[in-house]
């Protein structure tokens, strides 16, 4: 049953699936909206993930993270539950289309285990991002009908990043979501004659 959103930014609660160091988490902080944890495989990343975001690193293989831990320890009370990630690209990248075997990894179905949590918690938002192949693979697909089947709104995409002041000449899929209403990424804020540089993100770097 889809709801209305009668909520702001400060009710906003994020898990981060694949956190690594918190990137992602960081730029939702900077958003405004509460990072509850992040969870990853690497406890390397814990000091880094902590120290910038504030919150609990959780270190942890994903397919042994169940729906009700992240309810009761990170979820219980809070109004608007956001479960993002970026499950890692290895599996889905152009380079590993030369792999037959690449099924096989163990890394082609944490997209399975993200789709598993989000059936276990029933967050509100969901948000991933991925490499543009992921598009083109029947997981992909599996993952859009399931959260479809779950009520969400979802909108998906290929991303050129300089068009959003990334100084990085690629292009990622990002899927938003929603059970509020229909969700979808802001419109650029870079033409090209203002793509941001590497130059201009990191001169001042010595």
């Amino acid at each position: 049953m889809k709801v209305t959103n009668p909520y702001s930014v400060s009710d906003v609660s994020v898990v981060d699936l694949f956190c690594g160091v918190g990137g992602l988490s960081y730029g939702l902080k900077q958003a405004g909206l509460k990072i509850k944890c992040g969870i990853d495989v690497d406890n390397t990343c814990q000091f880094a993930y902590e120290e910038n975001i504030n919150a609990d690193f959780v270190g942890a293989d994903i397919s042994e993270v169940s729906g009700e831990y992240i309810k009761e320890k990170y979820w219980k009370n809070s109004r608007v539950r956001v479960l993002v990630g970026c499950a890692p690209c290895q599996p889905f990248s152009t380079h590993s289309n030369k792999n037959k075997n690449r099924k096989s990894s163990e890394k082609w179905n944490l997209l399975k285990q993200f789709e598993r949590l989000t059936d276990e918690t029933q967050p509100h938002i969901v948000s991933m991002e991925n490499v543009t192949n992921l598009k083109n693979q029947k997981i992909f697909h599996e993952f859009h009908a399931f959260l479809s089947r779950n009520d969400y709104y979802v909108w998906f995409s290929n991303v050129y990043c300089p068009d959003y002041g990334i100084p990085q000449k690629r292009r990622r899929l990002v899927l938003l979501a929603s059970k509020f209403s229909p969700l979808k990424l802001i419109p650029f804020t870079h033409l090209p004659s203002q793509y941001t540089t590497t130059k201009d993100a990191i001169g001042d770097l010595d």
